[in-house]
Order: structure tokens, then C-alpha cells, then sequence
């Protein structure tokens, strides 16, 4: 048993947006999509305790925790903004907050 083993999980960050082919009731012109994941369908979530999404203060619920895969949001908008990302692992180290 190795007490100081090192383990490098590759993450994967990005995003998707696409313009909507009618503007909301809203004004949203985008859907869009955040994830995180492991790199070419890698499998993280023997890694991965749980993801947790910030959003922007004016969408309904903007902290999104995602304990399962796919660790994702969907949503509609019209603007751009930063969105701290936090990965937390299952040995309890949480990674530092990525903005998107």
C-alpha cells in the first residue's frame, strides 16, 4: 500500500452555445452548455466527489452541484460571464475555481 501516491486526473473544461432559432418570451438568444469531464470520453467519476457550477446571480438557483455524471448545465441566455468552476475529489482536496 502506497501512502504517498500521486494520481493525475485530466480534466476536461468547455463549454457550447448555439443561437436559437426564436428569441424567448425571456429575450434569450442562446442554449447553452457547460461541463466538465475526462478527456475523450475518460472515465472520472471514481475520481470526481462532486462538481459545483456558479452561475451568474441573476438565473433561479445559480450554484449547481453535480454529484453524478454528466457533470453539466444546461441553460438559456442573451450574455456572456465568468463562471467559477470548483471540482472537489474523493480524497477530499478540491481543486482551485476555473472561470469559464
Amino acid at each position: 500500500l502506497c501512502l504517498q501516491c500521486t494520481v493525475q486526473v485530466k480534466l476536461e473544461l468547455g463549454h457550447r452555445a448555439q443561437l436559437r432559432k426564436k428569441v424567448t418570451s425571456e429575450g434569450f438568444t442562446h442554449d447553452w452548455m457547460v461541463f466538465v469531464r475526462g478527456p475523450e470520453t475518460g472515465d472520472i467519476q471514481h475520481f470526481v466527489e462532486k462538481v459545483v457550477f456558479r452561475l451568474h446571480e441573476s438565473f433561479p438557483k445559480p450554484k449547481r452541484v453535480c454529484k453524478e455524471p454528466p457533470y453539466k448545465v444546461e441553460e438559456s441566455g442573451y450574455a456572456g460571464f465568468l463562471m467559477p468552476i470548483e471540482v472537489y475529489f474523493k480524497n477530499k482536496v478540491r481543486a482551485q475555481s476555473q472561470p469559464l
